[in-house]
């Protein structure tokens, strides 16, 4: 996979939790090319770090001038010289299988998909099983578009994308930042077909100085309207689809109580009109099922005929 994948990871500034992700770049079943891309630090200590692993499959460029962070994630496509990569956040951490897992997908369904992401383990602490080979998985899915009426395709980590789709696709927009990342496997999924992998082969760090506001508003605010209106545009624009939506909501909200103990969800969202409906609504069990049904049916499709 030398010359087919990189683990691209874009930096800046910070570095406590860097030789962690390059680590798990370097330790994997099969390898690849790696490429670090600097957001032009104010320091060289990236550069530094880079030598010292003496890795001919490492790479390092520190851009010229500082971009917004979804621009720089553009940079890591740009400057990647493979025809796929996944984009690896500096605390982040890939499966030592990670590049294997990608290497039995592209080698089946390479010419036919725009790319594909994979379960996500999410923690504050180290992933225990980050090392553990294991017999990887045939549970291989075929997202639907409609899947995002719903679902985020993975908290970033663990997802692999095709050069040359995502540069025609433009990449990231950064002006619709904190979801760019939620528009962008959005509209990568409209224009190919996108695979999801039933199997942890990716873990997303949540670092302690992490804020929570930045995320209720990526992950419940701003996505829930942007789920919305994709509806609205959709062909399954009905109240079962709406209220799947708001079950979908209700279980993000419920997931960030569970995961950031000290997260406070603005009044004003909890008491909107549409989720006090949702929750008296979904209490019936019925309706709850009936909502998750609905999203399972609409999110995941099968590739035999990929």
């Amino acid at each position: 996979m030398e010359n087919i994948f990189t683990i691209a990871l874009p930096v800046y500034k910070r570095t406590d939790y860097i030789r962690k992700a390059l680590d798990s770049a370097v330790n994997q079943t099969v390898k690849c090319r790696i490429l670090l891309v600097d957001n032009n630090s104010p320091h060289d200590d990236f550069r530094k770090i880079v030598e010292s692993y003496n890795d001919p499959l490492m790479k390092y460029i520190k851009t010229d001038e500082t971009v917004p962070q979804d621009e720089n994630f553009n940079n890591c496509i740009r400057y990647c010289e493979t025809p796929w990569l996944t984009i690896l956040h500096d605390d982040d951490m890939l499966h030592c299988q990670y590049v294997e897992m990608a290497q039995k997908i592209i080698n089946r369904w390479g010419n036919r998909i725009g790319g594909f992401a994979v379960s996500c383990n999410v923690g504050e602490h180290e992933w225990d099983g980050i090392a553990q080979v294991k017999e990887l998985t045939d549970d291989i899915r075929l997202v639907k578009e409609s899947y995002f009426y719903f679902s985020q395709l993975s908290p970033f980590v663990g997802v692999t994308i095709n050069k040359e789709i995502a540069l025609q696709l433009k990449g990231f927009n950064v002006n619709l930042h904190p979801i760019a990342d939620f528009d962008f496997w959005y509209r990568m999924s409209t224009h190919s077909n996108m695979l999801f992998v039933k199997q942890e082969q990716a873990y997303y760090r949540i670092s302690p100085n992490q804020s929570t506001n930045h995320l209720i508003d990526a992950m419940i605010n701003n996505v829930y309207q942007y789920r919305l209106n994709l509806i609205k545009k959709g062909r399954h624009n009905n109240w079962l689809t709406r209220l799947s939506l708001e079950a979908s909501r209700i279980n993000n909200i419920d997931f960030f109580k569970r995961t950031y103990k000290n997260v406070v969800i603005p009044e004003t969202f909890i008491n909107h009109k549409e989720y006090l409906r949702a929750k008296r609504l979904l209490k019936n069990r019925f309706m709850y099922k009936l909502s998750w049904w609905n999203i399972r049916r609409l999110s995941f499709g099968k590739t035999d005929n990929l």
